[in-house]
């Protein structure tokens, strides 16, 4: 009779009778905590890493600024070749779809405006494909920010 009560005290113990249904839930909500942390820490990664990316796509943008300053041709193409490497890259693709699509194919176009006219040594051509890959980033940008704020 004592190994029949020690066997079902031990079954009811695995199998959770007796026990406060609160108490499964708290190990449940702790257990969720712990999987929102691992999607925030993930989240965190991919974000730090986007703005690196972005940095990145920044410096190649003043090196363009740069050799429109100190009429540069080399330089204009140089950084004008590197925007268009890092937009063809996965790290670019912030948002799937045809608006970001047609975004990035715009950037890519002004990119290649400068290279062209960079290498003619045609500065006020070049300035001005500077000033519309800038517009095309700021344009950019508005939409992507609203598309990330409306997802939270």
């Amino acid at each position: 009779m004592r190994k029949l009560l020690y066997l079902f005290l031990c079954g009811s113990l695995l199998l959770g009778l007796g026990a406060d249904p609160r108490d499964s839930q708290l190990v449940h909500a702790v257990d969720d905590s712990k999987d929102k942390n691992k999607l925030q820490s993930k989240d965190e990664d991919a974000e730090e890493r986007l703005n690196k990316f972005m940095r990145e796509k920044l410096t190649s943008s003043q090196e363009v600024l740069e050799g429109l300053m100190i009429e540069d041709y080399d330089l204009m193409q140089k950084g004008a070749e590197k925007m268009i490497k890092m937009s063809n890259a996965t790290d670019w693709q912030v948002i799937e779809g045809p608006i970001f699509a047609q975004q990035s194919d715009e950037f890519r176009s002004a990119a290649r405006q400068v290279i062209k006219f960079a290498k003619e040594k045609n500065l006020d051509g070049a300035s001005l494909s500077y000033l519309h890959l800038t517009m095309t980033c700021i344009s950019c940008h508005k939409k992507v920010n609203k598309v990330l704020i409306s997802e939270r």
